[in-house]
């Protein structure tokens, strides 16, 4: 890499940039005021197998950089105060603040109870439930893709509408033999734009199409999709507490973290009350 570097120096001179002038510290490149910049401030820029162009590119791009920094930087030194340009204060604070979370986030990770019960979950969702309002349409679907070759379409349209009870295991049957892709989790709510990616769809009419209930299939050169809405929730009403529940563990986590800090913190100002370690003085 040193004979890469020194070669693209040369070249440089060769092309009468007069980035460099010689000094005992090394290869001088550039200088503003009283900074300088040395050639081995860049090296490390250059990477293995770069070629000569790209190689004075980043030399030249960095070194613009810094001639600009710098400039800027030196024009704030004499234009801010000596109290606009001190930052011990912020710096102390800042690192201060720094050693504390990381202190808490420890304390948390080793102290805090993570299981959240379903009655908790419920709980919050009965007492909040006008804060789950849905921002968006969201849709339960089963959707398969299949081959132009797959047999039984007529079979699968019927299992798909999910009218009788043995329809799913069928569904299932079906997919695992036949379908190229399939999402048949009835479990599960799909915000509408989640369903769009799925189907490669895009849908201008969101609610009709959603509250059509009817089977919805198409084709192109690569087979033949069929989706089936078998539930749904218009946006700006009530979410389901499925859809909300990983929502609501979040928050009462969250709670239960602040309160176990807060309780950490009144422990150790407890502590330090005893042990007499501090002392307020008042005038």
């Amino acid at each position: 890499m040193k004979e890469s570097l020194s070669f693209i120096f040369s070249i440089l001179l060769l092309s009468s940039c007069t980035y460099f002038k010689s000094k005992e510290e090394g290869n001088l490149i550039a200088t503003v005021n009283d900074k300088n910049l040395y050639e081995r401030d860049i090296s490390e820029l250059f990477k293995t197998g770069m070629s000569t162009e790209d190689s004075i590119e980043v030399a030249t791009t960095y070194i613009d950089k810094w001639v600009k920094d710098n400039l800027l930087l030196q024009k704030a030194e004499l234009n801010l105060t000596l109290d606009q340009k001190d930052f011990e204060k912020q710096l102390e604070n800042y690192r201060n603040s720094l050693i504390i979370f990381n202190y808490e986030k420890r304390l948390v990770e080793q102290n805090l109870d993570t299981n959240i019960e379903d009655s908790d979950i419920e709980a919050y969702y009965r007492d909040n439930a006008k804060n789950f309002e849905l921002k968006d349409n969201i849709v339960k679907v089963v959707y398969v893709k299949i081959t132009p070759e797959a047999p039984k379409v007529d079979d699968l349209r019927r299992v798909m509408q999910l009218k009788k009870e043995e329809d799913f295991q069928l569904l299932e049957e079906y997919c695992v033999q036949f379908a190229e892709k399939y999402f048949i989790d009835t479990s599960e709510w799909l915000l509408f734009s989640e369903y769009e990616k799925l189907a490669n769809v895009n849908i201008e009419n969101e609610t009709g199409y959603i509250q059509s209930k009817q089977l919805n299939e198409w084709s192109d050169s690569t087979g033949s999709f069929f989706s089936q809405i078998i539930d749904h929730k218009i946006k700006s009403s009530l979410s389901p507490i499925e859809f909300a529940k990983d929502e609501i563990k979040s928050i009462l986590l969250n709670k239960r973290k602040l309160l176990l800090i807060a309780e950490m913190k009144q422990n150790i100002y407890e502590e330090a009350v005893r042990k007499k370690q501090f002392e307020v003085y008042t005038q």
